[in-house]
């Protein structure tokens, strides 16, 4: 073979193995552009299905309220939680900071079918604040029906007219629906009394005295003593960790690395805190009203930072009765995700200097509001939110960095059944 021989089958070789590194490289970027996509759009269908059934649960062993002698119904919604276990100790209100990343929560939980925490929590990829959800249902698929005090609790027992619907271990809520008669009380009837979790030992066999013992029973949680409560209240059943009913009370949001975090405030489980789904860069939420009473359909809509309306945060966990006349009004609430690829595909410089995977923004709830906030032109807003207080669409701008991922916007609203 002469020397140009040699030449000409070196330079085919080349152009030959460019040529397959090309479509190599260019599957290779295929495959992963469809692996993320499936990924995000697989957390995200698993998300909205696990959001989707505790939304609907929630309310559920305590939506009822507390009937007493034929009279009024009275609702515990916004009562201060007092729980405790023999392992963990006092659970609720609780004695430490939440884990992350819920620790910039309030400490302090109130019974409550859905509560939006505006903010809650900032996600270290996203950098800009996120929603957290808290949600509360029982699960002891009983009557569903609270049973009312025939007597004043002592440390142990709780009198009621009758026990037919609490077996060995279930977990029960006890709510007063009158102010204290003690001397000790400061309660006003503008307020709503607190609540304890307390643990089924038994059920007397049949009589009216539901004794209380195991890991959950506590006579005295922090300044709460079950002596000191009266007469006029019920108890709820919430359900039975032994026999794999335990109630959901959780706190839900998004923490590092993409992920959606639960947190069990009840601590029904060994490792209360949860991973979801990864893939999740923001989660918003908003409040749907029936403001025409029961068996009205939902007509508005409200975001719960508005700082100067009932249903903003501090005011919907304010305690009041107040609070509880208007948490009763919340029917549904609408769920915005946005949801993030892991591996960035390519930036404007690589695709000649203009192009993106991304769009500039973008915007949760658009159907919600007439007038749109103003466009991401900016380079100065790369990466933050338009929306202002109150408002009910959410705009995100991207930054040049983030806008080499790929998102999907997922929206759903879920109605809130037991109520």
């Amino acid at each position: 073979m002469s020397l140009i021989e040699l030449l000409v089958a070196v330079i085919v070789g080349v152009v030959v193995s460019l040529a397959i590194y090309t479509v190599l490289v260019s599957a290779e970027g295929r495959k992963r552009t469809t692996t993320s996509v499936n990924d995000i759009n697989q957390g995200g269908s698993y998300v909205q299905y696990i959001l989707d059934r505790w939304l609907r649960s929630a309310g559920s062993g305590f939506a009822s309220g507390v009937t007493m002698n034929g009279s009024s119904t009275v609702y515990p919604y916004g009562c201060k939680l007092y729980a405790a276990n023999s392992s963990a100790g006092q659970l609720l209100p609780a004695a430490n900071q939440l884990p992350a990343p819920f620790a910039s929560i309030s400490q302090t939980f109130r019974l409550t079918p859905v509560l939006i925490i505006p903010n809650g929590t900032t996600p270290g990829v996203s950098g800009q604040p996120s929603d957290v959800l808290v949600i509360m249902a029982g699960s002891a698929g009983a009557s569903e029906m609270a049973t009312a005090f025939s007597g004043f609790p002592t440390a142990n027992t709780a009198e009621l007219l009758n026990t037919v619907d609490f077996s060995a271990n279930d977990l029960v809520l006890l709510s007063e629906i009158q102010p204290q008669a003690s001397s000790s009380s400061t309660a006003s009837a503008n307020y709503v009394l607190p609540c304890m979790v307390q643990q089924v030992q038994s059920n007397g066999s049949g009589s009216t005295t539901l004794s209380l013992g195991g890991s959950y029973a506590a006579a005295t949680i922090a300044s709460r003593n079950m002596i000191d409560m009266s007469d006029q209240g019920g108890a709820f059943n919430l359900g039975n960790i032994s026999a794999g009913r335990a109630p959901n009370f959780l706190v839900i949001g998004v923490g590092a690395n993409n992920t959606l975090f639960s947190y069990d405030l009840l601590q029904t489980t060994a490792s209360p805190k949860q991973a979801i789904a990864d893939g999740v860069f923001e989660i918003h939420a908003r409040y749907g009203l029936a403001s025409g009473g029961a068996g009205t359909a939902v007509n508005t809509w409200i975001a719960p930072d508005t700082t100067t309306s009932s249903y903003s945060y501090s005011s919907l966990s304010g305690g009041t009765t107040a609070a509880t006349n208007t948490l009763r009004q919340i029917r549904a609430v609408r769920v915005g995700i946005i949801m993030r690829t892991s591996l960035p595909e390519r930036t404007a410089s690589s695709a000649g200097g203009s192009a993106y995977v991304a769009p500039a923004s973008l915007t949760l709830f658009s159907d919600l509001e007439a007038a749109g906030n103003s466009t991401c032109s900016d380079s100065a807003q790369n990466g933050s939110v338009l929306t202002s207080t109150g408002a009910l669409r959410y705009t995100r701008c991207l930054g040049t960095s983030e806008r080499n991922y790929r998102y999907r916007v997922l929206d759903f609203t879920v109605p809130l059944r037991n109520l």
